[in-house]
């Protein structure tokens, strides 16, 4: 086995360690920033969060106790998601390296309601139609989410819509199954 073999190999094997653990990349400042302001919007200025730990894999999905004083008001999940392709929606490729990133909030109560749905980022030229507050509101009304059901498709911004409304029924199974 030649040297360049083993590197591979290693590269592989952290991988797979990383994935068992559960590892993601903590959030950008600006992400938490972000968070911070739509949460204060919700609950008032006197909450503090704390991030919470969980031994899944689920690099999309940031998971965020909502505490005011010592009581816990709420839960802060921030996800990545798929949007558009670059190129635009109508570029063929199947990649996952050919769709843009973009980063949502959803916070909800302790009873797992949603009280806002919230494009954090989203920085596509294409697709950027999900950001609207109106559209967002459909995720307020609960239960599970389906595109063309109880969730509008916006024409332009199919990969948009479909992969945060996956995101967000994924979002609410995961603290279901935590909490």
């Amino acid at each position: 086995m030649n040297k360049d073999s083993i590197n591979i190999l290693c590269f592989i094997g952290l991988i797979a360690i990383s994935a068992k653990i559960g590892y993601h990349a903590p959030l950008p400042d600006y992400l938490i920033n972000k968070m911070n302001r739509a949460a204060i919007k919700i609950w008032g200025k006197n909450i503090n969060f704390s991030k919470e730990t969980h031994s899944e894999s689920i690099s999309d999905h940031h998971i965020f106790k909502i505490n005011i004083a010592d009581s816990l008001a709420g839960y802060a999940l921030v996800s990545r998601a798929l949007g558009c392709k670059i190129g635009g929606c109508s570029v063929e490729n199947t990649k996952e390296s050919s769709f843009e990133e973009f980063y949502y909030i959803t916070l909800v109560n302790t009873n797992h309601k949603i009280q806002q749905v919230k494009v954090l980022e989203y920085t596509s030229d294409y697709g950027y139609q999900i950001a609207n507050k109106g559209w967002l509101k459909q995720f307020q009304q609960g239960g599970k989410f389906t595109v063309n059901e109880n969730i509008d498709a916006i024409s332009g911004a199919t990969i948009s819509v479909n992969s945060i409304t996956q995101g967000v029924n994924d979002q609410l199974n995961l603290l279901t199954k935590l909490h």
